[in-house]
């Protein structure tokens, strides 16, 4: 059953603003100088040409293998899936909301796939629950297997009194983000229950593996973010209120180990950090703080190091970013910043470090969430206060050769 008390629902605004509102000024790039390549080819409205699902996105996931774009919405409470035409369109296969999803998809707010077979397996805020969701070859989803413990919402939400580590025996109260592999493990940043859970699937069914809480590891306070790296070794959470970014040793048959924490030197501060991401094809590390983007490589122990600090135009810093995302072969970077509205564009260069290339022309769409690749140079961008996906051409395409 859907939750739509507003004070309620008004908390997981808050949390998904509260680092990036300080960033309106120190955000903005200049870019008269700049060219727009990006090219807009379609632009989606929640309930409108046939297209539902889009109140409030807060992920997108691109699936190449059977061209099927999915999106999860935070207020519509649900997961839908939408066929990709050649030409980018859109069509609508199938969305589970409500009752159809048992209420686990309350505030849904992350997913990932998960398995060789590449199931959906989606974290919602409200509901406390992790689901796995799969597309049948008739186009409709089906709800495979959830685990929640089922705490009263009310009773997290509006009573004064927190919920004790002995009855929430899950850590899954306000999970926020989720990592997932081929293996069939994923991992959960749960806010509330301030813990890092590593949750499997076999034969679809899901099972709570491990749990890390704040009290046993300070950096996961305030777990917002959650990244897993490109061969499976290694899971980064980041701790908004903390202000350290924690990261673990990790495997099918590994224990969560912690390997190193960032922002527990004098000479490395994290003010909030609100995301964290792996560099594809390197050893680095991406996180998104409230006052800047800092690019980390390993060093030859193995330890995390401040490598670089993003920045655009302008040379000022990169504020209010809440979300990167990759092209398919890691040689391009957008950072989306919710509280400025905009889409930042970046190249990576032989050297390893980033430079700016562009800002995405979002025409007055508001408050940009995720993005999906649908090739090297095309991409879908959800806007939550527009409820709108747009789907652009042209993009990265300075880093792929194209003029």
């Amino acid at each position: 059953m859907a939750f739509k008390n507003r004070n309620v629902r008004l908390c997981l605004s808050v949390l998904l603003l509260a680092a990036g509102i300080t960033g309106l000024v120190a955000g903005c790039a200049t870019t008269d100088e700049q060219v727009n390549r990006a090219s807009l080819v379609h632009r989606y409205t929640d309930n409108q040409n046939g297209i539902d699902g889009l109140d409030n996105v807060r992920r997108l996931l691109f699936d190449d293998t059977r061209r099927v774009l999915y999106a999860v919405s935070a207020d519509d409470d649900s997961l839908a899936a939408y066929r990709v035409a050649d030409d980018l369109s859109l069509t609508m296969l199938d969305m589970m909301s409500g009752n159809q999803a048992h209420g686990t998809l309350v505030g849904a707010s992350d997913m990932t796939f998960s398995g060789a077979n590449r199931d959906i397996q989606v974290v919602s805020f409200y509901s406390g629950a992790v689901a796995q969701f799969r597309l049948q070859d008739n186009g409709s989803l089906h709800l495979v297997s959830y685990v929640t413990d089922s705490i009263d919402i009310q009773r997290v939400f509006k009573q004064s009194k927190p919920i004790s580590a002995q009855e929430d025996t899950l850590a899954l109260l306000g999970p926020y983000a989720i990592a997932g592999s081929r293996s069939g493990i994923s991992y959960v940043a749960s806010n509330v229950s301030q813990a890092l859970v590593k949750v499997t699937s076999t034969q679809g069914k899901l099972n709570v593996k491990q749990i890390l809480r704040a009290s046993q590891v300070k950096a996961l306070a305030g777990a917002v973010s959650v990244a897993l790296s490109q061969d499976e070794s290694q899971v980064a959470v980041a701790g908004m209120q903390a202000n350290q970014v924690a990261i673990f040793k990790a495997g099918a048959s590994q224990v969560l180990t912690l390997q190193h924490t960032l922002g527990d030197e004098q000479h490395t501060t994290l003010a909030e950090p609100v995301f964290v991401a792996f560099v594809p094809q390197t050893a680095g590390l991406m996180v998104a703080t409230q006052s800047g983007v800092y690019h980390f490589q390993q060093d030859p122990a193995g330890r995390f190091m401040l490598f670089e600090q993003l920045s655009v135009a302008d040379l000022q810093s990169l504020a209010g970013v809440t979300r990167m995302v990759f092209s398919p072969d890691g040689h391009c970077l957008l950072t989306l910043s919710e509280s400025t509205d905009q889409v930042n564009v970046f190249a990576r260069q032989a050297n390893g470090r980033w430079q700016f290339s562009e800002l995405i022309h979002v025409a007055g769409a508001k408050s940009p969430t995720s993005a999906a690749f649908l090739s090297l140079t095309q991409v879908a961008i959800s806007f939550a206060k527009s409820d709108m996906l747009s789907i652009y051409a042209n993009v990265c395409t300075y880093q792929h050769g194209e003029r």
